[in-house]
């Protein structure tokens, strides 16, 4: 089985909103996009995880202060970053990244260090998909998400972000639309 680990706006917050928002609006904006599987807003902290124990979970130092800040809007090619904005890797974000490696993968403190240098690349998707996308597509990308950031009193991605959040523990095996949160830890204390 798989699991992953992975850190969300606080519920209800506007970032929260928005995120969810470009979600919706970006496979509307693109008949293309439209097959892109429903995800709720977050950041992968760990991914491929094996079940996690309780006291594991538990165990999670969370760093004081946790702030997430948006670069820019992104492209890529892969299918679980294929739209999404870039995440500043910030000393909270990275502690996080690291102490969920000590806790969840039982890795020792430097080798984690190591393991986020070198993998973590913190990002927030807006859309999963298969389909390559050309320039036109970017650019109805940017126009409904400047178009949304616009309706919300923002002109830029940049600068945008949240404090605190909750962290959720993620089965994730198989379609996208069959992962399942199995457990949510509150940081926003």
């Amino acid at each position: 089985m798989a699991f992953s680990l992975w850190l969300t706006p606080p519920p209800g917050s506007p970032m929260y909103a928005h995120l969810s928002q470009f979600m919706c609006e970006l496979p509307k904006a693109d008949p293309s996009l439209s097959a892109s599987p429903a995800f709720l807003p977050h950041i992968t902290v760990v991914s491929g995880l094996p079940q996690p124990s309780t006291s594991s979970l538990s165990r999670l130092k969370l760093p004081a202060g946790l702030t997430i800040s948006f670069n820019s809007l992104s492209f890529g090619s892969a299918y679980f970053k294929k739209i999404h904005f870039s995440i500043e890797r910030s000393h909270t974000s990275i502690e996080l990244a690291k102490e969920a490696r000590v806790n969840l993968q039982s890795m020792w403190k430097g080798e984690a260090e190591r393991a986020v240098e070198l993998e973590y690349d913190p990002h927030a998707s807006l859309i999963y998909s298969d389909v390559g996308l050309n320039d036109p597509i970017k650019e109805v990308a940017r126009q409904t998400v400047k178009l949304e950031l616009e309706k919300s009193g923002h002109t830029t991605s940049e600068g945008l972000g949240w404090r605190g959040g909750q962290l959720l523990l993620v089965k994730t095996e198989g379609p996208v639309d069959q992962w399942k949160v199995l457990k949510t830890i509150d940081t926003t204390g």
